[in-house]
């Protein structure tokens, strides 16, 4: 009697014309998601289009030769002294999307809804958003001001050229950020109180608030050269901070530090901060962006010069150790 050979799923076949069959694998479906997290996350992306859509505006009415002075971007006399152009109005679209960037982690993982849908989710939204949208803005802005100009800055011929280099650098920059998190972070909650490089709504806000300033200028007249300084610093500033996005600075999370346990004594000056923020929302969103991107390098710096190890664990007091015990959810705060 002849005894025929077991079939072995993990050994070749020896007969390469006749492969053996292997199993077949099963795909996982995904079936639900969470809801209120998700839609926060879309509204970051919704924002993020309609800022890259107001630059199209913007550039339409160039290339149109339309009288910014005679257009009302909002409609409204009032809302026209907030956002005088159509890359102001591309502003405010980006800071919706901060917001819905700030609470879609957040509410996840307060309802104990984790899933990795969430995190890639997340990470896309904020590639246009907080990549591709502000690198667009610096380069619609450059363009605009350069065809105003009877020379261009610096004396360099390629000024408008390596300006939209610089844009795209930012948003692969930023692309590189947010797929590195996601490799490497938790989705538990002490792992969202710092960050290793500097986050892609921060380095966004450094570059939209210095468009915000430039046009509120621009509006009220008189400050030619200092909007002349705007402009030319602008793509010298979008490369340092795509820079610091994919480097190893330490950042805190702005967010978790609010929420946590402060000094009584902090709370008037938050107080006076918001009073601030009111009454000169372009100056002090300015100073308050990057103030943001040196307090990494300089905290860097001043650790290494105490002899201190340059990334220290953060460690969450008493009430947010509680809070992490919850279940978690998508990544936050890229």
């Amino acid at each position: 009697m002849t005894l025929k050979p077991v079939w072995q799923p993990n050994k070749p076949s020896s007969d390469p014309m006749n492969p053996e069959p292997r199993p077949k694998h099963r795909h996982k479906r995904l079936r639900t998601v969470a809801m209120l997290p998700t839609l926060l996350t879309l509204g970051n992306l919704y924002c993020g289009f309609l800022a890259i859509y107001y630059c199209g505006r913007e550039m339409h009415d160039l290339g149109a030769k339309v009288d910014a002075a005679t257009v009302l971007t909002l409609k409204s006399q009032r809302l026209e002294a907030i956002a005088p152009s159509y890359l102001a109005v591309g502003v405010i679209m980006l800071i919706g999307a901060m917001i819905c960037d700030s609470l879609d982690g957040r509410v996840a993982r307060m309802t104990g809804a984790a899933s990795k849908f969430g995190v890639q989710m997340d990470s896309l939204a904020d590639v246009v958003s907080f990549g591709v949208a502000p690198g667009f803005m610096m380069v619609t802005l450059l363009r605009r001001e350069l065809t105003e100009w009877a020379q261009v800055p610096l004396g360099f011929e390629r000024f408008g050229q390596a300006a939209v280099l610089i844009g795209a650098v930012f948003a692969c920059c930023t692309a590189l950020r947010l797929a590195r998190f996601n490799v490497e972070a938790s989705l538990e909650e002490a792992a969202h109180y710092g960050f290793k490089g500097l986050p892609s709504p921060g380095a966004a806000a450094a570059v939209i608030s210095l468009i915000f300033l430039h046009d509120h200028l621009d509006s009220v007249g008189g400050f030619d050269r200092l909007t002349s300084a705007i402009t030319v610093f602008l793509p010298i500033g979008t490369l340092a901070v795509s820079l610091l996005m994919v480097s190893r600075v330490p950042y805190t999370h702005l967010v978790s530090l609010l929420l946590s346990r402060r000094p009584f004594g902090q709370l008037p000056l938050m107080l006076l901060g918001a009073l601030l923020l009111l009454l000169y929302p372009q100056q002090v969103l300015v100073i308050l962006a990057w103030a943001f991107v040196f307090s990494g390098p300089v905290r860097h710096a001043l650790r290494l010069i105490a002899g201190r190890p340059a990334h220290p664990a953060v460690v969450p007091d008493s009430d947010s150790q509680s809070a992490s015990s919850t279940p978690t959810s998508d990544r936050k705060a890229q």
